[in-house]
């Protein structure tokens, strides 16, 4: 649901840009405004401004910029609805309800306090010092103890079939919400029991740091080992990664590439967190999936995949990778000797090692390569095809043109065999991959994106109305029918003189102006626009717009020259002398009205 833009007011209005950023980005005092390093690149000068007086921030080093809204959505990768109800919520401002039926919006609400409730049970559980010795000595033997046990919200599901059930049930939850969340569960006689039961747990965590689901890894000999909840409304286990909450802020904010680690299990994703590398996640029993990919590039540009020595090999794992290649997302990998997770090592070697051992990780041809070789003979015939096959297929993925080019060369070296048999083969697999999708070969079409740079004497008037709105009517009435030649000036100023035909004058205000952009590369022009001083004092600020006025008119003045010294050429080419004379009157008309002014 689109919000009305007094509610986006009310919440850009309330939320204080400087305190927003600050929470993220340390800032330092830099005369009327505040500056800082760059959160969106890397820079060793501070080229990140923020602007109290005008609610917005500004990088002269990347050119990022916008509003409250803007840096929420790019540093906490969220939509806009995602964002406004952030700041909502920091503000104590109740939304309108969205267009979900109140019966959905019930029930999701609900799964979200059922698992919340479940955590908080969990986690007494695991705290308390007789019911939960069992779960802290599994903990404490793997080396885990407090911290991990505080920070990661860990709990345990005690042995008994319905102490979690009993409990909600005391919170008021009623039986039919409990058995929809997937933690209580019916047996086939009709009884209710609860679905985790003497596992240590670990809490679920979504993007924006909400409890949607629950892991178990079991203390006796049932089976599965680990077990996690359902999949509900507000859980789809083929997006969600353990760990993500804290590791997007912690990519966010890093100097270097922005680089995630990719592992297996809950606890070598908690081992290395608490080790110093929070960019680490886990997947949730699952295999990567597309969606995974897709929610990490939001996050990250990089991500190495850390396999187990035992599993590097595996056919799956080899698979798993591609989907990186196909979601266009650089990916590395990373592999454990023999015997050791990344858990296991950490503990055995420590995390200085960890860290020399990251700073080595195989490209992903190399590692394919090197898998493959294990496994078939590239000397056999059957081999040959069997590696080659494998090889081409994954080419036939990768987004880069450049990437795939030097992957085919270095395979054809490494397996003894012609470049150019290589390319026909793959020019034939994309062929055929393509048909299959759409019935007829793509062709592909080279679209050159041409930018238009914007007039400067626009973007200038521009600046000085986003700074001064007032000036937007008084522009409006010196110059009714002038048309912004740029293509974002002119988009720009039409929003200006919509809001001045639907507001009071008195309304408009610089941060009413940015709510109303809703597209991002829109706003952060005009953050840029905003950047620019004009002084603080009226009298300089009438100066500016009065110089502004008389370069603009000399300019239409010289357009007009232009156009009718080009229609007296025509005209005289054409023999239309009646026209020649005409235009002749026009343009000493012109001239003569310029010497009285």
């Amino acid at each position: 649901m689109a919000h009305s833009d007094q509610i986006v007011d009310q919440v850009q209005s309330l939320n204080d840009i400087v305190e927003v950023v600050s929470a993220y980005v340390p800032l330092k005092r830099a005369g009327r405004n505040f500056k800082a390093n760059c959160p969106f690149h890397q820079e060793k000068t501070p080229s990140f401004i923020v602007n109290p007086d005008k609610q917005i921030f500004h990088c002269f080093g990347c050119g990022v910029g916008g509003d409250v809204f803007s840096f929420l959505m790019k540093y906490e990768q969220m939509t806009f609805p995602e964002a406004l109800k952030r700041l909502a919520e920091r503000v104590h401002v109740t939304l309108p309800e969205t267009r979900t039926s109140p019966k959905e919006r019930s029930q999701i609400e609900r799964l979200h306090q059922i698992y919340v409730a479940a955590a908080d049970f969990y986690h007494l559980n695991l705290k308390h010092p007789e019911l939960g010795k069992i779960g802290r000595d599994y903990l404490a033997n793997r080396q885990f103890g407090e911290r991990e046990i505080d920070t990661f919200h860990l709990g345990f599901s005690l042995p008994e079939w319905r102490t979690l059930y009993e409990h909600l049930s005391k919170k008021g939850f009623e039986e039919q919400e409990l058995l929809r969340s997937g933690l209580i569960v019916r047996s086939s006689q009709g009884k209710t029991y609860d679905l985790f039961r003497n596992r240590v747990m670990f809490p679920i965590f979504n993007h924006h740091g909400k409890v949607v689901a629950l892991g178990g890894r079991v203390l006796g000999n049932e089976t599965p080992k680990y077990l996690n909840s359902p999949e509900t409304p507000i859980f789809r286990k083929r997006r969600e990664m353990y760990g993500l909450y804290i590791a997007k802020k912690v990519i966010a904010t890093s100097e270097e590439v922005r680089r995630i680690l990719i592992v297996e299990g809950y606890l070598d994703c908690i081992r290395l967190h608490t080790n110093g590398f929070q960019n680490a996640v886990a997947t949730l029993g699952t295999s990567l999936t597309p969606e995974h990919v897709q929610v990490l590039k939001r996050y990250a540009d990089e991500a190495i995949v850390l396999f187990d020595g035992d599993k590097a090999g595996e056919q799956a794992s080899l698979r798993s990778l591609d989907i990186f290649l196909e979601e266009g997302m650089s990916v590395k990998v990373l592999c454990f000797p023999k015997g050791f997770d990344p858990d296991d090592f950490i503990r055995s070697k420590g995390a200085q090692a960890f860290g020399a051992l990251l700073k080595q990780p195989q490209d992903i041809f190399d590692f394919k390569l090197q898998a493959l070789l294990a496994r078939y003979n590239k000397s056999d015939s059957l081999g040959l095809l069997k590696i080659t096959s494998e090889f081409l297929d994954t080419f036939a993925k990768i987004k880069s043109p450049v990437l795939a080019d030097r992957y085919l060369k270095r395979l054809a070296v490494t397996l003894g065999v012609e470049e150019g048999s290589l390319r026909s083969e793959l020019v034939k697999l994309k062929a055929k991959q393509q048909s299959f999708k759409s019935g007829q070969v793509e062709r592909h079409e080279i679209v050159v994106n041409v930018r238009k740079s914007e007039p400067q004497l626009e973007k200038l008037f521009l600046s000085l109305m986003l700074h001064y709105p007032p000036y937007i009517r008084t522009f409006l009435e010196v110059f009714p029918e002038f048309s912004f030649t740029g293509e974002k000036t002119r988009e720009l100023f039409n929003l200006f003189a919509q809001l001045v035909r639907e507001c009071d004058e008195n309304q408009l205000s610089t941060s009413k102006i940015l709510n109303r952009i809703k597209d991002e590369n829109l706003k952060v022009f005009a953050s840029e626009l905003v950047m620019m001083e004009w002084g603080a004092q009226k009298e300089d600020r009438e100066r500016f717009f009065q110089e502004l006025v008389h370069a603009l008119k000399t300019q239409q003045f010289a357009g007009h020259l232009k156009m009718l010294r080009n229609q007296i050429t025509q005209a005289e080419e054409a023999g239309d002398q009646e026209s020649v004379l005409r235009y002749m009157k026009a343009y000493q008309d012109l001239l003569a009205q310029k010497e009285t002014t």
